[in-house]
């Protein structure tokens, strides 16, 4: 009896923007030195904040209350997410109106690629250079877990945490970087994204708190779920004593960790956005439609 032969799957399909850029960082020795001083950071501010700690413990005459070691947590996963935040932009703000600089921009439009998929890889390699780091900071943060008392489960949801906000920043980048022709100015166009995108939930925030006769909490609560900082700081409340920043139980199922994954849910929907108008903006396409759509209106125009 013949045996049932069994086919294996086709190789993955990788975005060539992708791959080019891991070979590029797999043979390059800039990314292990930055690696290693992005390491030699964090390691100086954890081993700074754990004699802080300990300075602290020993003038109240502490000598084993190792719950004290909980907000290591916070302030290493808090400067990775900072880091984020500053170096995302500077990667992919420069994505696109780089290749203008250069003047390779006509020609990557020229390949088989879709913008959609130029958009794509290019935040996915920011996003995989982020992650290089991220992933090499695991074991001072499981250190910093470890002493603290805190799960696996819980550097898991970081991690996860941490890939969200790099897509989200690496979506605002790609975006202002199609808008302008320089790079500095795309830079500097992210930050003020960074900047609206704060003050889209904060000023409608404090204007229903400050307004509102009834309890806010709900309101509050939907107008959060954009901003990543209040994401951020609800998964460290919840993860180290269990509060939380809105009073009561206001969305009900969705309230605590369930609002914590809306939030990152939402945030996705946001970067997903962001890339799509990206790719609107540097299809060809696009420009050649406002053209013949103004040429039919000045056809027009003349005929009348």
């Amino acid at each position: 009896m013949a045996m049932p032969k069994f086919k294996l799957p086709g190789k993955i399909r990788i975005n060539p923007i992708v791959k080019k850029d891991l070979k590029v960082i797999s043979r390059s020795m800039k990314i292990a030195w930055a690696v290693f001083a992005y390491e030699m950071v964090l390691a100086i501010i954890f081993f700074f904040a754990v004699y802080i700690i300990f300075d602290a413990m020993s003038s109240y005459g502490y000598t084993s209350d190792y719950q004290e070691f909980m907000t290591l947590f916070p302030v290493i996963a808090g400067v990775e997410f900072a880091i984020i935040a500053l170096v995302m932009p500077i990667i992919t703000a420069s994505a696109i109106s780089g290749e203008k600089e250069k003047q390779t921009f006509d020609l990557l439009m020229t390949t088989v690629m879709t913008p959609r998929a130029i958009v794509r890889g290019k935040v996915g390699s920011a996003v995989i250079r982020m992650m290089v780091f991220i992933i090499g900071s695991i074991p001072l943060m499981a250190l910093s877990f470890t002493i603290g008392g805190l799960s696996w489960w819980n550097l898991a949801v970081t991690m996860v945490a941490f890939l969200i906000f790099a897509i989200l920043t690496g979506s605002i980048g790609i975006f202002a970087s199609t808008i302008t022709k320089k790079s500095i100015t795309a830079i500097i166009l992210t930050y003020v994204f960074y900047f609206i995108f704060a003050n889209m939930s904060i000023v409608p925030t404090l204007i229903v708190i400050f307004t509102s006769t009834f309890s806010p909490m709900n309101v509050v609560s939907i107008l959060m779920l954009i901003n990543p900082v209040a994401a951020v700081i609800e998964m460290f409340l919840l993860m180290l004593g269990g509060d939380t920043l809105f009073n009561g139980n206001p969305l009900g199922f969705w309230s605590g960790w369930g609002w914590v994954v809306l939030s990152g849910v939402t945030m996705l929907l946001m970067s997903w956005g962001l890339q799509m108008l990206a790719a609107w903006r540097i299809d060809p396409l696009h420009g050649y439609i406002i053209v013949q759509k103004k040429k039919k209106k000045v056809k027009g125009v003349a005929l009348n």
